[in-house]
């Protein structure tokens, strides 16, 4: 992945000199004093990244840094089967302003370079350049084969939370062996905690025995795009019901796309047909629509909904 190393920010460095490149950045800036970092986070960049993406998920970290100042250090693979072995190295430090002028936060990113026959040497690579007795943190992004994972049994066990994004991974991320999986977060479940939290809030206000009586099917209708989103949502909502005393076994689960910039819906199909639940959402248009009837009335709600931004995702998935 070398055109993913050589487009990504920093200046290179040679592999031994990274801590004296650092140390050689902040030695002329105020920032020198002010650089504590609070975790570790590694940014393995899999397989199917190309340097546009990187260039996002660099950003990405880039914001969520200014809040949880951190080590990042980004991994660039190169797969070529015949590359020689060979390890680069950049080195990248930004500070920003924080709650107040004297709130200056440094967030120091280090970016590797390697080869196939150079992994070998990677572990030791990566634990050198993570600050000692921070907590770490894993992001596999776009990994082209979950199984090649194992090769990195380190970062699969050592860290107290793993995450990846099931919107661009492949399917078989949820049936892999994962050390730790309670560590394990899927940024696509994370983005739909507004929905989740808006949806949640409009039952509560009904009963369980409500909700589940005469229950027959639960609809989510989707963009294309939103797909990974829907089939999380669906996830959400099917052990909500089982936590209720629902018999899910009677009831049918449709997750359907739809030819719609902005489509989000839910829908509750019942055996009384006076009984209603619907949630329509146009996710373009920040807004969202409730009605619901299930024998106490009819009541219609407008609400915002949306997805959390990248790098609150990042924090949500991470922390919570």
């Amino acid at each position: 992945m070398p055109a993913v190393f050589d487009t990504l920010p920093g200046q290179e460095v040679p592999v031994g000199g990274i801590n004296a490149g650092f140390n050689q950045l902040w030695a002329d800036t105020p920032a020198k004093d002010s650089r504590a970092v609070q975790l570790n986070l590694v940014l393995h960049l899999g397989g199917n990244t190309t340097p546009p993406d990187a260039l996002v998920q660099f950003d990405y970290t880039r914001l969520f840094a200014q809040r949880y100042p951190c080590r990042v250090v980004v991994l660039c693979p190169d797969h070529a089967p015949q590359a020689p072995a060979e390890i680069r190295a950049k080195i990248y430090g930004e500070c920003f302003l924080g709650k107040s002028s004297g709130d200056m936060r440094c967030v120091e990113f280090v970016l590797l370079h390697y080869t196939l026959a150079a992994r070998r040497h990677l572990e030791n690579q990566v634990s050198v350049c993570l600050s000692t007795d921070m907590p770490l943190y894993y992001w596999a992004h776009r990994f082209a084969d979950v199984q090649k994972l194992a090769d990195y049994h380190y970062l699969l066990t050592r860290s107290t939370r793993i995450l990846f994004d099931s919107a661009v991974v492949p399917a078989d991320a949820f049936t892999y062996p994962w050390p730790n999986l309670a560590a394990v977060r899927d940024l696509a479940y994370t983005r739909t905690l507004p929905l989740r939290q808006n949806l949640g809030q409009f039952l509560s206000r009904y009963s369980p025995a409500l909700i589940n009586a005469g229950l027959q099917q639960v609809t989510i209708r989707h963009r294309a795009q939103f797909a990974a989103e829907a089939s999380c949502l669906l996830g959400w909502v099917k052990k909500g019901l089982v936590r209720s005393g629902a018999d899910t076994g009677t009831i049918k689960f449709e997750v359907t796309p739809v030819d719609c910039p902005g489509c989000f819906s839910m829908r509750f199909t019942y055996a009384d047909p006076k009984k209603v639940f619907s949630w329509e959402a146009d996710l373009s248009q920040d807004h969202a629509d409730f009605t619901g009837d299930l024998g106490m009335g009819r009541t219609t709600l407008e609400v915002g909904a949306h997805f959390l931004a990248a790098e609150q995702a990042l924090s949500e998935a991470m922390f919570f």
